[in-house]
């Protein structure tokens, strides 16, 4: 089976196209730059996913579409709102009709947040239209709500990520900067069970679903700072600065895993103690190289 990987070659992306490899599915990526922290031996087209001509040339010849692509950030996005719209909204577009002409199934991966910032209301927008192409177009299309990914090789510039942006810091025994109180909660979910779940989508024929892709336990923004800092050894104390803009302050992003349990019989495998030990040995490793790339 021929794959297409739109944003596979950043974090999310990366990991999915890794692991369809390692399933035997010949993988295409399509993004705007060729991968940077894996090694990838299949073809990658270079374009931007606002390309219809190109997008559209670039499925005609796959047999299922994962859409991981997007430009990210909250507080980062409005500096550029109107791109941020262009790539997020459009670009989904793009995508959609492509899949839509060519018959082909899609898998989409969204997020789970009601914030307001350019990031997070495109990413809501761009869900809306594949329902609407799932509903009225008869597109088997399935939209996944993913929570916060971790794991090895997620950039913490220029965008920053929590996890990351914790974890070097941590290493380097900077202080942990902390917007807002802390008490905002996260449901973090190892980057190769969300893939799993991304993959399994298609694999099961799961269609014109909105799948939640996370594990269902809460845990606080500074609980998770403390966590890294114990775990990593580390003598960094937190640092409390104002929230930034589009971040509210007591935000909770929580999955309910039990359609992903019912439609995929799957729950994420890694526990947090696990991944952030596995995740922080990675970071020690690599993240003075790592770094370099961005």
């Amino acid at each position: 089976m021929r794959v297409l990987v739109a944003g596979g070659s950043g974090f999310i992306g990366g990991h999915l196209v890794e692991s369809l490899i390692e399933r035997g599915y010949e993988t295409i990526i399509y993004d705007l730059k060729e991968p940077d922290s894996f090694q990838f031996n299949g073809d990658v087209i270079l374009g931007d996913v606002t390309d219809s001509d190109l997008i559209s040339k670039s499925i005609c010849n796959v047999d299922v579409v994962f859409d991981c692509s997007g430009i990210l950030g909250s507080a980062e996005t409005f500096e550029h709102i109107m791109k941020t719209a262009e790539a997020n909204i459009t670009g989904t577009l793009s995508v959609l009709k492509a899949c839509h002409d060519f018959n082909k199934p899609l898998v989409y991966l969204s997020l789970k947040n009601t914030w307001y910032n350019p990031y997070m209301i495109t990413k809501r927008s761009a869900s809306e239209f594949c329902f609407m192409y799932s509903e009225y177009m008869n597109l088997p299309v399935t939209v996944v709500k993913g929570l916060n990914a971790y794991g090895p090789r997620q950039h913490w510039e220029p965008v920053r990520k929590v996890f990351p942006s914790f974890v070097v810091n941590s290493l380097q025994d900077k202080p942990i900067t902390i917007f807002g109180d802390g008490n905002q909660i996260v449901d973090m979910i190892w980057v190769k069970d969300l893939v799993e779940i991304l993959i399994l989508v298609a694999e099961k024929n799961i269609w014109g679903e909105s799948i939640d892709a996370g594990t269902g336990i809460p845990i606080t923004v500074k609980e998770l700072a403390k966590l890294i800092i114990i775990t990593s050894h580390s003598k960094s104390l937190i640092d409390y600065l104002p929230m930034r803009i589009g971040e509210p302050e007591h935000a909770v992003a929580l999955a309910d895993p039990l359609k992903c349990k019912r439609l995929l019989n799957y729950y994420p495998k890694v526990s947090l103690n696990e991944g952030v030990e596995i995740a922080i040995g990675w970071y020690r490793k690599n993240y003075s190289v790592f770094g370099k790339l961005i």
